[in-house]
């Protein structure tokens, strides 16, 4: 008889399939003490069994309508707050480096986003000023422009490196335009 299952090999074919009830998965392997299996039902406020939590688990209490509690909110102090100068008006532009073969055939690794950039550019217009007062430091995730008349400190969206950026001024339109060299971290592979 080939082809044909006796009754041991169907009940065991019928156990594969459907396993028995006292399986590892099942409910029963909570513990009893008041314990039970947690569904998409139970996220948000539970009406009418609220716990009291104390300590470092308890619940914040929020303050009208804001977002985050006070103690959430990372604070920077920084001078710039208590700075009584203008904050000049400024442009930051990414570019990249392209050759032929990424614009006209596509076959760089290059995309028009900005993780493909590898310079990010930062033009600050300061009407009313001279080349001679003004004041650039720049740091891995900053940098801050200073004048008589104005003071800029602008955070970086990536880190650069202050040793391979440059800056020029522009006499005609009062701008200081500072060209950052982005580094990050996956740099060496995506170029």
């Amino acid at each position: 008889m080939d082809g044909c299952f006796g009754y041991h090999e169907l009940k065991a074919l019928q156990e594969l399939i459907n396993p028995p009830k006292d399986d590892s998965d099942s409910e029963n392997d909570l513990p009893q003490a008041g314990a039970r299996k947690l569904g998409p039902g139970d996220i948000g406020s539970q009406n009418g069994t609220s716990r009291k939590l104390a300590g470092p688990h308890a619940p914040l209490k929020p303050e009208a309508d804001d977002i985050w509690h006070p103690s959430e909110a990372v604070t920077s102090q920084s001078s710039e707050a208590h700075d009584p100068r203008e904050v000049p008006e400024y442009e930051m532009k990414f570019k990249q480096a392209v050759s032929a073969e990424d614009v006209f055939l596509g076959m760089g690794f290059k995309t028009p986003g900005s993780a493909s950039c590898e310079w990010l550019s930062v033009s600050v217009k300061m009407p009313k000023e001279t080349r001679e007062k003004i004041e650039l430091s720049v740091e891995t995730e900053a940098i801050d422009v200073r004048s008589p008349r104005y003071r800029l400190h602008l955070e970086t969206p990536y880190p650069v490196d202050p040793n391979a950026s440059s800056a020029k001024w522009h006499d005609n339109t009062s701008t200081l335009v500072v060209t950052l060299r982005l580094v990050r971290e996956l740099d060496h592979v995506n170029f």
